[in-house]
Order: C-alpha cells, then sequence, then structure tokens
C-alpha cells in the first residue's frame, strides 16, 4: 500500500497545485477591468477547475485519498493588503505574469510525472492532454505581456471622417 501510495504521491502534489493555479486565475478574473482579459482568465479558471477534478477523479479510482486542502476558491486567502491593493488598482500585467509564474511552475510537475511513466497510461494521457492546454495559456499570458495582442480590444484608436461643410 506504502508504494503504491508513493507512485500516486507527485499527483497529489500537483491536484493541490492545480487548485492553487485555479484560486490565482479566479482572483485576476475579479480584479482585472479589461472584457478581454476578464474571459481569458475566466476560462482558465474553468480549464483549472476541470484539471482539478479530473486529476481527484483518477486518484480515488486508484484508491488513494485526494489532498483537498486547496479546494477553497476565491478571496479566501487573500490578507488585507492583497484586497487593498485589488481595490486601488489591479494592474492587469502584474496578475498575468503571476498567472503565468503558477502555470511555468506546474508544467515543471507535469513535465516530471510524464518523464518518469510511473502512473498507469490513462493517466498520463491525460497529464498529456493538461500539459498541452497549461503550455497555450503561458503562450496567451506572454503575447498579451508583449503587447502582441491587445488588452483591451476595443480600446483601439478610432479614425473619425470629417464630413465638409
Amino acid at each position: 500500500m506504502e508504494d503504491r501510495y508513493s507512485k500516486f504521491k507527485k499527483l497529489n502534489w500537483l491536484l493541490t497545485e492545480s487548485f492553487e493555479a485555479e484560486r490565482i486565475y479566479y482572483n485576476a478574473s475579479e480584479d482585472v477591468q479589461q472584457v478581454e482579459l476578464k474571459r481569458f482568465f475566466n476560462h482558465e479558471t474553468v480549464n483549472r477547475n476541470r484539471f482539478s477534478y479530473e486529476i481527484s477523479e483518477q486518484l480515488v479510482q486508484a484508491g488513494i485519498e485526494p489532498a483537498r486542502d486547496w479546494v477553497q476558491k476565491g478571496n479566501l486567502d487573500r490578507d488585507w493588503r492583497e484586497e487593498r491593493k485589488a481595490l486601488v488598482k489591479a494592474k492587469p500585467l502584474k496578475l498575468l505574469k503571476k498567472c503565468r509564474k503558477k502555470d511555468q511552475e506546474n508544467l515543471e510537475l507535469y513535465n516530471e510525472l510524464l518523464e518518469k511513466k510511473a502512473l498507469p497510461k490513462e493517466i498520463l494521457k491525460l497529464l498529456k492532454k493538461q500539459k498541452e492546454t497549461i503550455e497555450n495559456a503561458v503562450e496567451k499570458c506572454q503575447k498579451y505581456e508583449s503587447g502582441e495582442e491587445a488588452l483591451d480590444p476595443s480600446n483601439q484608436p478610432r479614425v473619425r471622417k470629417l464630413k465638409a461643410v
């Protein structure tokens, strides 16, 4: 039993990290004002929630108790300083950087699990699919940060047509 648990220990750790990533994206979606970014953060929040559920489901099927430390969502983990910062002014680039950083940390865990190949094939296939989705989100964050994609597409300069009198 102990050997079986040790195989799934990193997967349980990935589950807690996935919950944390979900919370970071959720808080970012609450704080940001740009509609395009709010949609992106909400979409990624849903993805991270689905990832957590899928990993948890695989653990239960293997007879392992999933870690439930990070199940709480939203603003519950914030202290008064973070609340004040969010109310004063949310900086979208900082939020993007925070989300991207967490995703990159999680990608290292995914790579480690996929390289060891100690888990069953169906779990490895699931992790590979999740990893690809996270890589796409990291790419999108980088595009927003670099300015390749506009943070607020509706804020483009408009050209006015002058009418002759």
